[in-house]
Order: C-alpha cells, then sequence, then structure tokens
C-alpha cells in the first residue's frame, strides 16, 4: 500500500520539480498592432486631432509586460499571452510628447508652406528653401533639429519602456513613417521608399 501511494505521489512531485526548473524560451514577436496604435494616439495627441484623447489620460494603461505575461516561473521564464498594450505614459515618454506638442503649430506652418517635409525614416527634412528669409530658414533649421531629436528619443523611449529590442527601433519608425503619411493635410510633403519627394492630394 505504501509503495503504491509512494508510487502515485512521485510522479506529480517530480513534474513539478521539472517545471520549476526549467527554462523555457519564447520569441516574442514584434507587436505591430500594437505599435500602430501606438503611433496613432501619439501623433493624434501631438497634431492636436479632434478624436485624439491624451494618452497621460490613461492612468490604468499597463505596460507591455503588465498586459502580456499571464506565467513567470521562479523569475527564469516568461510566457507572453497574445494581448499587448504598450506603455505610453513614462515620464521620459510624457516629457518629449508634451515637448514635440509645443513646437507643432510652428512646424505646421512651415509644412503647409512646402518648406519642410517628412522623410521616409520617421524624421523632418528640409524640402524647399524657395521664398524663405533668413531668420525664417534659421528657424525651420532650429525647429527640425529639436523635432529630430524628440523623435529619434520617443522611438528609443518606446522601445525601452516597453522591453521591445533596440535592434526594432527601425520598425517602430517604419510604423511611425506610415502613419504620419497617412495622417498628413492634402498639400504636405513626404518622402517615398527611394527618397523622391511627393505632395499629398
Amino acid at each position: 500500500m505504501k509503495k503504491q501511494m509512494v508510487k502515485y505521489l512521485a510522479l506529480p512531485l517530480l513534474t513539478f520539480v521539472v517545471i520549476s526548473c526549467a527554462v523555457i524560451t519564447v520569441n516574442v514577436y514584434f507587436p505591430t498592432e500594437a505599435v500602430e496604435e501606438a503611433a496613432e494616439k501619439i501623433i493624434d495627441e501631438i497634431q492636436g486631432s479632434n478624436d485624439a484623447k491624451s494618452t497621460a489620460d490613461n492612468s490604468d494603461q499597463q505596460s507591455f509586460f503588465q498586459k502580456s505575461v499571464p506565467f513567470n516561473f521562479f523569475g527564469n521564464s516568461t510566457v507572453y499571452a497574445d494581448e499587448i498594450d504598450l506603455n505610453l505614459t513614462t515620464p521620459a515618454i510624457r516629457k518629449l510628447i508634451d515637448s514635440m506638442k509645443s513646437r507643432n503649430t510652428a512646424i505646421m506652418q512651415f509644412k503647409d508652406q512646402g518648406s519642410i517635409g517628412e522623410t521616409n525614416d520617421g524624421m523632418l527634412a528640409i524640402r524647399s528653401m524657395d521664398g524663405l528669409g533668413g531668420e525664417e530658414i534659421r528657424t525651420a533649421n532650429r525647429l527640425l533639429k529639436a523635432e529630430n531629436n524628440d523623435r529619434e528619443m520617443l522611438y528609443k523611449e518606446l522601445a525601452t519602456a516597453n522591453k521591445i529590442s533596440l535592434s526594432d527601433v527601425g520598425k517602430i519608425k517604419t510604423v511611425f513613417v506610415k502613419t504620419l503619411k497617412a495622417k498628413a493635410k492634402v498639400g504636405h510633403w513626404n518622402q517615398d521608399e527611394k527618397g523622391k519627394w511627393s505632395q499629398k492630394k
């Protein structure tokens, strides 16, 4: 009887020990849909879209890990669920968004003139200096430098805050390029994949 009991208890115990000690490797795919949603929220807030809802208001929004980690085995491994909701509320991200909002009106004026356009790598660039005076050119260059620095930092902060590999920052940029192009006003300029400028119609 005792031998039978030991036999029945041994298997579950052994299974528990094996599972407890196992290191589970999970490949986390790039969360394209989540980044697309994040890009839309951020761009809408910066550009003052009527449909925009401040990302700072999402107080119950959890980080990538909080939303997507249902299991953890003694800190050795993590199994990810399909639901992903990127964290957009870290102090660093909020500071960058606010900084970009503060200069958006001035940038839009240069975009309306056709002087500034969106590049194919998620940055701004001077498209044409025609019609600009010396002070306007200096202002445009100053705006571009500040904006591009903030964008570069934002893409990296989004990756860092949500445990996305920094090697995937290029993918984040690609998503923002696509979203910025989709939300561009008629008459604004964008680069295609080959760097050729085209005007939205």
